[in-house]
């Protein structure tokens, strides 16, 4: 289990939403679903191979409490920067998230 003292950082969890222009087109937004405590950390050369291996393009690792609908559709904004969720992992038997993100462009 992390440790709460660890989680120092605060995070926005935002899931995309679409609607609709009065001439028909699709726009997508994002809306915040949750502000919540986590611990964000830089990948390490080693980590970012391992990544890489699984087909996976990652530079931070964040660790947030378990939220059962958080998917790789949603994205974190952490420090004004915007970070797309690459991959999902639940740790310690469901009571936590680990989170590979990579800056957006």
């Amino acid at each position: 289990m992390i440790k709460a003292g660890l989680m120092r950082e605060r995070v926005e969890v935002q899931a995309p939403t679409e609607s609709r222009s009065p001439m028909g087109e699709a726009t997508l937004a994002w809306t915040t679903i949750a502000t919540v405590w986590a611990s964000v950390d830089g990948l390490s050369s080693r980590e970012v191979l391992q990544a890489m291996q699984a087909n996976v393009i990652a530079s931070h690792k964040v660790r947030i409490r378990f939220m059962p609908a958080i998917t790789h559709e949603h994205r974190i904004v952490w420090r004004e920067r915007t970070m797309e969720i690459a991959s999902v992992v639940e740790r310690e038997t469901r009571t936590m998230h680990e989170l590979l993100v990579r800056e957006a462009t």
